[in-house]
């Protein structure tokens, strides 16, 4: 930082100037956080649209028809994985076009998190089309879990910020997310653990999530009005 004394050094027009670069320093801070709303929209619509076309490029082609059967179960598992990365994706749109007005560097952060989560989804999509094993889904559900969680918190420090001037508001909030964390939390540890007996079972019932999420879009609400 500049000291005061030295100021005094400086013509009238320096010190203008100074001034001026002050201000636009400052109008461009109070602008920051709509910019960073804007480039992480895109930046989420960009990974995610990555990783689904990795995802489909798994899919290897039938050469013959003793391999057809292995092709449509490798679309099955592809759609299944479609459907929860594109779950995913549209959460994201809700929560920055409902809530998250003014996201902070730890909503970044988390935001980060979730796409390097499912940036996994590629890997681990593959490697169930290989072996639809117990070990396979349990880490594909577990992946699942590790996003939930972020997801959440993405959604719980972005709401936070926006509701921060209302206390009924936050009571709202609070109880809402404590809800929906518990719920996920449960839901996902009994897949995990019918993983480890009915993997192929599991793997279906892990698209019933993105599909009652599409059902039921605004499971989160930051006001009382249905």
């Amino acid at each position: 930082m500049i000291r005061k004394h030295s100021l005094d050094k400086f013509s009238d027009e320096e010190k203008q100037k100074l001034a001026n670069m002050q201000e636009q320093i400052k109008a461009a801070q109070k602008e920051e956080p709509a910019n960073l709303r804007e480039h992480l929209q895109a930046f989420n619509d960009g990974v995610i649209a990555i990783i689904i076309t990795i995802i489909v490029l798994e899919i290897q082609p039938a050469i013959n028809e003793v391999h057809y059967q292995g092709f449509l179960s490798d679309i099955a598992v592809f759609l299944i994985t479609f459907f929860i990365v594109a779950d995913f994706w549209y959460d994201l749109h809700l929560s920055f076009s409902y809530y998250i007005f003014r996201p902070t560097k730890t909503v970044a952060i988390m935001d980060f998190l979730l796409l390097a989560d499912l940036s996994l989804f590629p890997v681990m999509t593959k490697w169930i089309m290989a072996e639809t094993s117990t070990f396979a889904v349990v880490n594909f559900g577990v992946v699942f879990l590790i996003a939930k969680v972020v997801e959440i918190l993405t959604q719980y420090f972005g709401a936070k910020e926006t509701v921060k001037d209302s206390q009924i508001m936050r009571i709202v909030m609070n109880k809402s997310f404590v809800i929906r964390s518990v719920f996920d939390l449960v839901i996902n540890i009994i897949l995990i653990i019918m993983s480890l007996y009915i993997p192929r079972v599991a793997m279906i019932l892990y698209l019933v999530i993105p599909v009652i999420s599409f059902i039921f879009p605004n499971r989160i609400r930051l006001t009382n009005k249905d």
